[in-house]
């Protein structure tokens, strides 16, 4: 089961925790990084799209050959590993990571929990020999393992506060963080909403001596919601790939999309929408008001939320938000894992709007009522959610 093999991780890896540098990294992919620098390398940043903007890419790549680094996983750690054949199966997940594991005890390499399955996607890709590697950065950029490989292509869907413990509080510094991904062979392809950073990545572009994309220059007049942002700058590399220029005029999709905007339609409709920090929130709140998707929209019958730990201060901001989103009732709760707010965080935070809290979510899961249900926030959550709705693994 996928949870077995989690927790296998666990125990020999740690929590999942952000462990900034390369030098770890760097030695423990001597012997496929030059065979893997060779592929075509897009490289997926920024703080708010990048999941979005990954699936959106690997979906238009389905005639070639690509293998997909994506994270956090929701709901199944297969999710981190993608080909154009689908998700990697459990079985071959499970033999890759007792090989790699055997590897990194032979030559006595120190891996976290997230940089070892980095080391197994590699060591998966490496087998498979795609024409195409894409990889989403977990945290940040400039001390994200995925820069040991140098970008061919650098998306870039947006600049917000997140991580601050790691990445600094100012949007210049952040940005910073990201664009160190840039080599001067790289080609940045980014679509920022405000205009301060947009010059300030022109300026750093410059002097890194890479080339730079700046897709609000491409659609000057149309005032695109985040989903349809990344849904651009996804088909903007895609036609970078190809050889093309992106084009001005272009259909957009409104298809829900999976793991990031999932739909499942278990006894009643439930729809599932990572949104960690208050921006992220933000545009997601607009998105939902904008109609552009498939599914229902609001008011929802009821919307659950529970949150990763962060600063209290963001937490509030987001409730409120909540409050004045007009989405539908809103519950909080909370939900077990190391990264998760606190019962007393999620409680407090719902007196304090007053607001319904769940001690116990399953009874909102398994209820009578039958009306469509959002499902916002941590995408741990996300995943701790989706186990109870269908039961299992």
């Amino acid at each position: 089961m996928s949870q077995d093999i989690v927790q296998w991780l666990i125990d020999h890896y740690g929590q999942e925790q952000f462990q900034p540098g390369l030098t770890r990294m760097k030695r423990a992919l001597e012997f496929v990084h030059f065979e893997l620098q060779n592929k075509t390398i897009i490289t997926i940043a920024g703080t708010n799209g990048k999941g979005e903007t990954t699936l959106r890419l690997s979906s238009l790549l389905q005639k070639k050959t690509f293998c997909t680094w994506i994270s956090p996983h929701i709901e199944r750690i297969t999710e981190r590993f993608v080909s154009e054949e689908g998700e990697i199966s459990l079985s071959e997940l499970e033999t890759l990571i007792f090989e790699c594991h055997e590897k990194v005890k032979q030559e006595k390499y120190e891996l976290s929990f997230y940089e070892f399955l980095f080391f197994v996607f590699c060591h998966w890709a490496h087998q498979k020999s795609p024409e195409f590697l894409l990889l989403e950065v977990g945290l940040g950029g400039r001390l994200d393992a995925v820069n040991v490989f140098d970008a061919d292509i650098v998306l870039l869907p947006s600049i917000s506060r997140d991580h601050q413990e790691f990445l600094g509080n100012r949007y210049d510094k952040i940005l910073g963080e990201k664009l160190a991904l840039l080599r001067p062979t790289t080609t940045l392809i980014s679509f920022l909403d405000l205009h301060y950073l947009r010059e300030r990545t022109e300026s750093l572009v410059n002097t890194v001596g890479a080339k730079h994309l700046d897709l609000n220059t491409v659609y000057q007049t149309k005032n695109w919601d985040f989903s349809r942002r990344n849904q651009l700058l996804a088909r903007a590399a895609f036609s970078s790939l190809e050889g093309n220029k992106p084009k001005e005029s272009v259909e957009i999709e409104t298809l829900a999309l999976e793991h990031r905007g999932e739909v499942l339609n278990l006894g009643r409709e439930w729809i599932f929408f990572g949104s960690h920090n208050p921006d992220g929130l933000r545009k997601l709140i607009q998105f939902l008001h904008s109609g552009n998707y498939t599914f229902t929209r609001p008011p929802f019958d009821r919307v659950i939320v529970s949150f990763s730990r962060r600063d209290p201060r963001d937490l509030k901001v987001m409730v409120r938000m909540l409050k004045l989103s007009g989405l539908g009732k809103i519950t909080l709760t909370s939900f077990p894992h190391p990264k998760a707010a606190s019962s007393e965080v999620m409680e407090s935070l719902a007196s304090q709007e007053g607001l319904d809290f769940a001690q116990n979510i399953e009874s909102y899961v398994h209820g009578k009522n039958e009306g469509p249900c959002l499902v916002l926030g941590s995408y741990y959550f996300m995943g701790h959610m989706q186990f109870l709705i269908r039961g299992k693994r």
